[in-house]
C-alpha cells in the first residue's frame, strides 16, 4: 500500500497561467533514474501529457499500469483515474484548497542563463535549478513561447519545462521531451469515465486501510 500512495502522491501537478501560445494536442516524454555521476540508466519510463489547452490529461508508466490524472484547469480540480482490487475509482483533489494549504518556501533555487536550444522543434532557455542542500545545481531547459500551465514544474519559469530534473526518493529523476504531437485529442479522453466511482483522497485511503 505504500508504493500506491507514492504513486498517487508522484502525479501532482501544479498550475499558474501567463499569456503565451496556447497548445493544442501530446507532449511525449522520456524519464529515466541514473547512476549518480554516470549515463548508466538504472530504469526509465514514458509520460504523455495531453491537452486541448483548458483540461490536461497525464500518462504515466508505473509498475501498477498506467496511471492517468487528469486536470481541469479552469475549475482547479484533478481526478486520477485508478483500478485498484478489481474496483475502478477517480480520486477527486480541489487544487485550490492544496494550493491554499502548500505555504512551505521552495527548497531550491532557479537561475536564468542566456543560452538557448530547440529540443523536438520548440525553442528553449536554459536554466539552472540548485537544490539549497547542494553546491551543483542541474541544468534545465524551458520553452520559451509555451507556458506551464499544461505540465508546472518550477512555477519560478514562466515556460513549459521540456528537459528537466526532479528529486524523488528513488533518485534523481530525468524528464526529457522527445516528442510534440499537434493533433487535436479525441475530447473523449478528458472525461471521467462513468463506470469510475469518485471519492476524494482521504476517503481512498480510509477504505484501503479498513
Amino acid at each position: 500500500m505504500k508504493q500506491l500512495i507514492f504513486l498517487l502522491g508522484i502525479t501532482v501537478l501544479g498550475f499558474q497561467s501567463h499569456a503565451q501560445k496556447a497548445l493544442n494536442g501530446t507532449l511525449e516524454y522520456t524519464a529515466s533514474i541514473s547512476l549518480p555521476d554516470t549515463n548508466i540508466v538504472l530504469k526509465s519510463w514514458h509520460v504523455h501529457v495531453l491537452t486541448n489547452d483548458t483540461i490536461v490529461r497525464v500518462e504515466t508508466e508505473t509498475q501498477l499500469g498506467i496511471q492517468v490524472y487528469i486536470r481541469h484547469m479552469e475549475l482547479k480540480k484533478a481526478y486520477l483515474l485508478l483500478d485498484y482490487d478489481g474496483n475502478k475509482f477517480a480520486i477527486q483533489t480541489d487544487l485550490e484548497e492544496n494550493h491554499k494549504r502548500d505555504t512551505m518556501a521552495p527548497e531550491y533555487t532557479v537561475k536564468r542563463t542566456w543560452k538557448s536550444k530547440t529540443i523536438s522543434g520548440i525553442k528553449c532557455r536554459k536554466y539552472i535549478v540548485r537544490d539549497k542542500n547542494q553546491a551543483e545545481g542541474y541544468d534545465c531547459w524551458f520553452a520559451k513561447k509555451i507556458e506551464n500551465k499544461y505540465l508546472e514544474v518550477y512555477p519560478e519559469v514562466k515556460g513549459l519545462a521540456v528537459d528537466y530534473y526532479l528529486p524523488s526518493p528513488d533518485g534523481l529523476i530525468h524528464y526529457e521531451l522527445t516528442r510534440l504531437d499537434l493533433t487535436p485529442v479525441d475530447r473523449n479522453l478528458f472525461g471521467v469515465p462513468s463506470d469510475y466511482k469518485r471519492l476524494t483522497f482521504e476517503e481512498f485511503v480510509n477504505m484501503i486501510s479498513q
